[in-house]
């Protein structure tokens, strides 16, 4: 079952209720509770998912915060685990941080938390100006959390890719309203391994936040990408027009409210690991 849009505030947006949030992320750090996943682990079941819409006449002032903040922690030799950052179409960032468990998700908003107290003295001057670069932020800016969605992946020959190493994605983000998107995809699937489509597909759920499957087109560079042609092509090749198209339209039909957008790696922006 599809667990629906919801809200933590308290777990997802820490810059709400400051007081109580660094209560329990003291809390957590005194249980000693540890992160145990790589933050790059493609394998992991989860991503922590930050999204930061910037106003673009501002987005350079949110850039250069982000790398005057990095290299502060590459002086102390430590990270903030924010993630990898994406650049999503124009003027929108996203990270992701991967992780196996909500205790884990609560020790990486312990870590986070406490990110002042690793630098030490010069911590607090050091946060007041990365949060300059905020000035850029505007709405939506939320925090989600991402369950990996397996049955909704392709594997395309060759190297295998996935949302950290590859140099071009185009992402998703749809609600399923019938079962039978899952069948359709399915056909899909065997059609793009029989005729080979060059581009792989990795599949998320939104369980906290938008509720939305959320499915990413994995190629080593834009070129590749456009290159590969689109998956509806492909299918035709091996179904024939008519029946591609019958495919494709279960696939609309089972799913609503669907956004296309690029996204394109900034590891210039990535945390320390």
């Amino acid at each position: 079952m599809q667990l629906r849009s919801c809200c933590l505030l308290l777990c997802l947006s820490p810059t709400l209720f400051p007081t109580a949030y660094a209560a329990d992320t003291s809390a957590i750090a005194e249980a000693g509770v540890k992160l145990t996943t790589s933050p790059y682990d493609a394998s992991a079941k989860f991503r922590a998912v930050h999204i930061d819409t910037l106003d673009p006449h501002l987005q350079h002032v949110f850039e250069a915060a982000r790398i005057e903040w990095l290299k502060v922690l590459a002086t102390h030799n430590t990270t903030d685990g924010r993630g990898f950052f994406f650049q999503r179409d124009r003027s929108t960032l996203l990270t992701l941080r991967s992780f196996n468990s909500f205790t884990e998700y609560d020790a990486l908003r312990a870590f986070r938390a406490s990110v002042g107290t690793r630098i030490g003295p010069e911590g607090e001057k050091a946060g007041q100006q990365y949060d300059q670069g905020d000035v850029a932020i505007t709405f939506p800016h939320n925090s989600e959390v991402w369950s990996r969605n397996e049955a909704f992946d392709y594997h395309a020959p060759g190297p295998a890719l996935n949302e950290y190493t590859a140099g071009f994605m185009q992402m998703v983000l749809e609600h399923v309203r019938s079962d039978d998107y899952e069948a359709a995809w399915k056909e899909m699937r065997a059609a793009l391994t029989t005729v080979k489509y060059p581009i792989s597909r990795i599949g998320f759920f939104s369980m906290l936040g938008s509720g939305k499957q959320i499915s990413v087109w994995l190629a080593p560079d834009r070129a590749t990408f456009l290159g590969a042609g689109s998956p509806e092509e492909a299918v035709a090749k091996v179904l024939g027009k008519a029946k591609a198209h019958a495919l494709l339209n279960r696939l609309k039909e089972a799913g609503s409210h669907v956004e296309i957008s690029e996204l394109v790696p900034r590891p210039e922006l990535k945390s320390p690991e």
